[in-house]
């Protein structure tokens, strides 16, 4: 295997540094087992018509400029998201006959892809002709397969996998006193970016309902990037001094507010796996999470707790119930251990590199 190209239209960067992370991620975990890899991505999450096309014009750029400088090298592509990156791995197949494998994260599947006929179709295009497409949970994998008609052989099942080097448990104490958090507050946490189908709002109106039932100091900490502002306006009638929110941080910092925390509460409307679950597991904090998408798989056998989505109510009892029940009784080690068997993010990088390897001979999945 030459090189690996991985296109992406989020990555990192200093100014937004949780902003597709996950392939980052995955992209270190790669160089780290001696894997060559090069990267065009769009690392500016900035909306709004004039820069969608500013930002997809200049990321169009470098990645024809590198595919070009580089095509004799280059052994097989790895686009994350269907659609947009997809398209280009498409096209550097039909151009230059390099061989492409798709991850599909959930959103481009369960929303791209229903925004037009035009985009479905290239959805279902580009599915068809990688040579395998990664689904990061098993609701994920049979929407592929029966909404998209591409055969079960051709799909693995494989998550982002967790940095345990990383995200690790830690003295709850300690931290807290490193981060001024007082002992005695129970802090629920969420992280994610805050927009209305990651459930926030439902959050605020069940911490209400949490924060009346009790006499104990409860505060909720909410991390992540707060770009539309007409619906954090929208949030400002539940929001007091007990809710703090916080930008961005970087991985190992961030860590620290799972360690610190005393739930991780996650009530997505819609998530394709749910990393930040697995992060929050790996830290040691028990885990809330809507009863949706790979949020099922990764929490339904005990490492963690789940709730109807889009139900305030619900999520208010589950808190209330988390609140009250002491972590050894709430949080099953057992069955935590288990889910971080099976995503650990080492593991997962040796699967994802068997696949190019499988993608280049032109194998199959299994």
């Amino acid at each position: 295997m030459k090189k690996v190209f991985v296109i992406s239209n989020m990555y990192p960067s200093s100014k937004h540094l949780s902003f597709g992370i996950f392939v980052k991620n995955q992209v270190d975990a790669l160089k780290k087992e001696k894997v060559d890899v090069i990267v065009a991505a769009n690392d500016n999450p900035a909306t709004g018509k004039k820069n969608t096309i500013l930002k997809y014009s200049k990321w169009a750029l470098n990645v024809f400029s590198q595919a070009l400088g580089n095509r004799k090298q280059i052994s097989i592509t790895h686009a994350h998201y269907v659609f947009p990156s997809g398209v280009f791995s498409y096209m550097l197949k039909k151009v230059f006959n390099i061989p492409y494998i798709v991850t599909a994260h959930g959103g481009d599947i369960e929303r791209m892809a229903k925004k037009s006929a035009k985009i479905r179709k290239w959805t279902q295009k580009i599915l068809q002709e990688s040579s395998h497409v990664i689904a990061v949970g098993p609701v994920l994998a049979d929407q592929i397969e029966n909404d998209f008609n591409i055969p079960r052989d051709k799909i693995l099942i494989c998550s982002m996998g967790v940095n345990r080097e990383v995200f690790h448990p830690a003295e709850q104490k300690d931290v807290r006193k490193k981060l001024g958090i007082k002992e005695d507050d129970f802090i629920f946490l969420f992280v994610g970016n805050v927009i209305k189908q990651k459930g926030v709002e439902e959050l605020l109106h069940a911490f209400k309902q949490v924060r009346e039932s009790t006499d104990r100091p409860v505060k909720l900490v909410v991390i992540g990037s707060r770009r539309d502002q007409n619906f954090i306006q929208s949030l400002e009638p539940l929001v007091d001094g007990s809710v703090k929110f916080m930008d961005p941080l970087e991985q190992t910092d961030l860590v620290k507010w799972f360690q610190a925390s005393d739930v991780f509460v996650l009530p997505s409307h819609i998530e394709g796996f749910g990393l930040v679950a697995l992060e929050a597991i790996a830290a040691g904090t028990p885990v809330i999470a809507s009863r949706v998408g790979g949020l099922v798989s990764l929490l339904e056998n005990g490492a963690g707790h789940l709730v109807e989505t889009q139900n305030a109510d619900a999520l208010a009892s589950e808190m209330v119930n988390a609140l009250n029940t002491p972590k050894e009784q709430y949080y099953d080690t057992g069955a935590a251990g288990d889910i971080l068997l099976i995503h650990d993010a080492n593991e997962i990088t040796k699967r994802v590199i068997g696949l190019y390897e499988s993608a280049i001979k032109g194998g199959s999945v299994r």
